[in-house]
């Protein structure tokens, strides 16, 4: 029989060394950590839920923006980011230390693509980029303006409240990331609401993610010159696309390297395929 005194100093001795004993990673077991992009958080979210109910580790994701995402990388808190530039643009855009991003590499591993649509009458299938950004700035106002027909434009987009992904993407293509769309448009909370709005009104236009155009919408826009096509978006031809990139330091393979294998295995590119484009393999 052990004395009250004696199990009080085992107890103690537990506490001491359970207190020097590293903490379990959680519930799930194993987690990874990532920031990056706050377009392709969006893919991420869908590759880190397939990724944990396939293999049970969690992978957690930051929302940061490129910059905050490579200053945690440099200071070892995420084990890799998600960008939507390689890391040779981003080093100099970012002036990073070369010596210090030297071994890391940018894998791509999604398009990203936003299709413009417009009411059947409007009278235009092609747009320049620089056409279509004076038209969601609300500086041009009528389709006669960039050759089409004697009607007024009716932009529409999402909710910026939503903090959709294909809004910040076509900010980003067009008026920049801190420019700012059209005040007087109409913004609605949904692809379909987007779509069936332009089909209904004469001189209505749109963007939303290719994968939630439906041909009732309307007509989509050629940009450019160029329709979106799987081509076209693989190709880098079609211009409201992003490529979206896995950027990892090759000297800690260990910390992302199931994960990468993940996305570039056919298992990985399905789920990219539900919302986006795979990269090539």
């Amino acid at each position: 029989m052990f004395s009250k005194g004696s199990l009080m100093t085992v107890a103690f001795l537990f506490f001491c060394v359970s207190s020097l004993m590293p903490a379990a990673a959680g519930a799930g077991g194993t987690h990874i950590k990532s920031a990056g992009c706050k377009t392709e958080f969006y893919l991420m979210k869908d590759l880190a839920a397939a990724y944990q109910k396939k293999t049970g580790t969690k992978l957690r994701t930051a929302s940061t923006g490129n910059k905050k995402a490579m200053d945690l990388m440099l200071a070892a808190d995420v084990d890799f980011t998600f960008t939507c530039k390689p890391i040779g643009k981003l080093s100099e855009k970012l002036q990073l230390d070369r010596a210090r991003v030297g071994d890391w590499q940018s894998i791509p591993i999604a398009k990203d693509p936003i299709v413009v649509v417009s009411h059947v009458k409007n009278g235009v299938s092609n747009l320049s980029v620089e056409q279509l950004t004076r038209i969601f700035e609300g500086r041009v106002i009528n389709w006669a303006d960039v050759g089409g027909a004697d009607l007024p434009i009716s932009v529409a987009y999402l909710d910026p409240a939503l903090e959709s992904g294909s809004l910040l993407l076509f900010k980003e293509l067009t008026v920049a990331a801190d420019g700012e769309l059209a005040s007087q448009a109409k913004t609605l909370e949904g692809p379909s609401m987007l779509g069936y709005y332009v089909s209904m009104t004469a001189g209505g236009v749109t963007f939303m993610s290719l994968n939630s155009y439906r041909q009732e919408y309307g007509a989509i826009v050629a940009i450019d010159g160029v329709t979106p096509s799987r081509q076209s978006i693989e190709d880098g031809s079609y211009p409201l696309a992003a490529t979206y990139y896995l950027t990892v330091d090759q000297n800690k393979p260990e910390a992302y390297a199931a994960f990468v294998d993940y996305c570039l295995s056919d298992e990985g590119r399905q789920v990219i395929a539900e919302n986006f484009v795979p990269c090539s393999p």
